[in-house]
């Protein structure tokens, strides 16, 4: 489907404009010409977005583009051959693979996912900015993840976590330290309300297990309560790298272009949308004696984990001299 106005083909917009037609639809009953327009995928995103719907009505450069598009598609009807020519179909392919690899690679999951909140209006923004940060992902892999540490009735504190040298991706660590400290104080859940959602409810009890924690934690640490400590090295991975899905590419004569069908003798591969896991490289149970020496060493440390690709538990402890 082309655009009437710029000519430009009305592809993998569908999301984009449907969703301005839903929104538009949400504060009025009918829709107008443009928005019509839009849901009949009569014009591109870009020109949706260009022209209101007084200007798509009145507006006599738009009528004189349409009127142009007009004559320009009855051309290409009369001029047209049966099949594309070999150049034309592998400059699509590659225009294809491009935006497909794409798509793919920003549609990724990590299995350490951390909880999509809808109204952040209600919550603190200490709240907010913990549940957006790296931390709260350090937090789920040494819960989740880490087998052979003990996390039940445990509160998980941060105490440092280092991203790994020239990684694109805050949930790549290189290293994490956590302290756990005893549940002595237990989180309270109001009753769920009518007008909450699941989601909406799970979030409340998320927030107020945040808070019962951290004041736990501050407590305990003003009472000069040592929680036990370990060293955790994860390991990102993708479960899906060097998989591929075939995307089938065939040519739709009836309306002069390329889609993508269940089954065609022409495919391409694509690369599979990557999901994110965790190896555990190794764990370690450290005294406070211990973190003494990585604090007071710590940039030593990160430069250790900066010159050597595998993070090693020996690069923690004091090297013996020969």
């Amino acid at each position: 489907m082309d655009c009437i106005i710029c000519g430009k083909q009305v592809v993998n917009e569908n999301n984009q404009l449907q969703k301005k037609v839903k929104n538009f639809l949400k504060t009025v009953s009918e829709l107008d010409v443009k928005h019509q327009w839009i849901q009949q995928w009569k014009i591109c995103y870009d020109c949706s977005e260009k022209y209101t719907n007084n200007m798509l009505v009145d507006n006599s450069e738009v009528q004189q583009k349409i009127e142009e598009q007009k004559n320009k598609k009855q051309q290409e009807k009369t001029f047209r051959v049966q099949e594309p020519s070999q150049a034309i179909r592998a400059y699509y392919i590659e225009k294809y693979i491009d935006y497909a690899t794409y798509k793919v690679e920003q549609q990724g999951v990590n299995v350490a996912k951390r909880p999509y909140i809808k109204n952040r209006h209600q919550y603190d923004a200490a709240y907010i900015a913990y549940v957006d940060s790296s931390e709260s992902t350090a937090v789920l892999i040494v819960r989740d993840i880490v087998k052979n540490i003990d996390t039940k009735e445990k509160w998980i504190d941060v105490r440092y976590m280092e991203k790994r040298f020239l990684s694109d991706y805050d949930g790549d660590f290189s290293f994490i330290i956590v302290e756990l400290f005893p549940r002595k104080q237990k989180p309270t859940y109001p009753k769920k309300m009518v007008e909450q959602t699941d989601s909406d409810y799970e979030n409340r009890k998320r927030y107020i297990t945040w808070q019962t924690a951290t004041a736990d934690i501050n407590h305990q640490r003003a009472q000069g309560i040592k929680g036990d400590l370990y060293i955790v090295l994860p390991c990102l991975k993708n479960e899906d790298e060097d998989t591929y899905d075939k995307h089938y590419i065939a040519w739709d004569n009836a309306h002069r272009h390329f889609k993508r069908v269940r089954k065609s003798n022409h495919y391409v591969e694509i690369i599979k949308s990557p999901k994110w896991g965790y190896d555990i490289a190794a764990t370690k149970k450290i005294n406070h004696q211990q973190l003494r020496y990585i604090e007071k060493n710590l940039y030593q440390i990160i430069g250790k984990t900066h010159n050597k690709r595998a993070v090693t538990l020996s690069m923690f402890s004091p090297q013996k001299k020969k």
